[in-house]
């Protein structure tokens, strides 16, 4: 039966939620909803139900919060509660129902994000902790990992920098560039400390995104067969060449296979939907 952090919500039955729900976690700008364009087909031409959902996406809050966000005017308790009413309404009557009908449920961001969100603008670590304390566990956590240096010029090159993303509610500055260092440093920092809390499976984020695309794609592969968790970045020491025991000469390795028609033609069909997810990441 599926879990919660603390209470779930008055209602709500734990039971018979046979989908998965796998969370793509980062900061702003780091590749996450590249990833879920890329997933989403990967999934469906297996023949799974997907549904994919994000933060402000529900009835109930999301244009609320966006209307609210732009007199940049609003408190930090208020934002914290505003969000936490988004995701209350999003996991009743979407990720909920999806997982009792076995979808898997791709959510960009999860309660990681806006508990770093509050944590870094000054909310009890353990209030907000409490206030998310609903949500069900994840099968599994995916934390694209990128440092600031490599986040601002994706940043400066796609849609330049946010009021909001750039902290400048709490570091107040004329210079945007300098908030947004400042704010995505100790953001990144909570982010760290919260996959070491939730055990995050980590993904280095700064490779194009069809290298990180790969390493996902695995590990969501992996999670969906029910295999246990590996890390998906371990260090093994190449093998030792094979040697004839009687000549001790060095075995030849037969020449790699030629990629199938069918291999060639997969590989063109995830470039072109790579090449449609980045722009569309682009222009948001």
């Amino acid at each position: 039966m599926r879990e919660t952090y603390a209470a779930p919500l008055p209602g709500m039955n734990l039971a018979e939620m046979s989908g998965k729900l796998i969370v793509i976690e980062g900061t702003d700008g780091v590749g996450r909803s590249t990833q879920i364009r890329l997933l989403r087909p990967w999934l469906e031409q297996q023949g799974r139900a997907v549904l994919d959902t994000a933060i402000k996406r529900s009835e109930l809050a999301g244009k609320g919060i966006q209307q609210a966000k732009e007199g940049h005017t609003l408190g930090r308790i208020t934002l914290s509660l505003f969000y936490a009413t988004d995701f209350a309404d999003r996991l009743e009557h979407e990720i909920v129902p999806a997982l009792r009908a076995g979808f898997v449920v791709l959510t960009d961001r999860y309660i990681y994000s806006l508990i770093a969100r509050a944590i870094v603008r000054g909310a009890d670590p353990r209030w907000i902790r409490n206030a998310y304390g609903f949500a069900l566990k994840p099968d599994a956590t995916f934390y694209l990992r990128i440092g600031v240096d490599d986040l601002i010029p994706r940043v400066v090159f796609s849609r330049g920098f946010d009021y909001w993303e750039s902290g400048m509610d709490i570091h107040p500055s004329e210079d945007m560039y300098d908030s947004f260092r400042k704010y995505q440093t100790e953001l990144l920092t909570e982010f760290d400390n919260l996959a070491n809390e939730y055990n995050f499976e980590v993904i280095d984020a700064t490779p194009d995104p069809r290298t990180v695309f790969e390493h996902l794609r695995a590990g969501v592969a992996r999670v969906l067969r029910g295999e246990p968790r590996e890390p998906l970045f371990s260090v093994v020491a190449p093998p030792a060449e094979p040697v004839d025991a009687a000549t001790h000469k060095v075995l030849e390795m037969p020449a790699p296979a030629k990629p199938s028609t069918t291999d060639q033609a997969e590989s063109a069909a995830e470039d072109q939907a790579l090449t449609i997810a980045v722009e569309g990441d682009a222009s948001r």
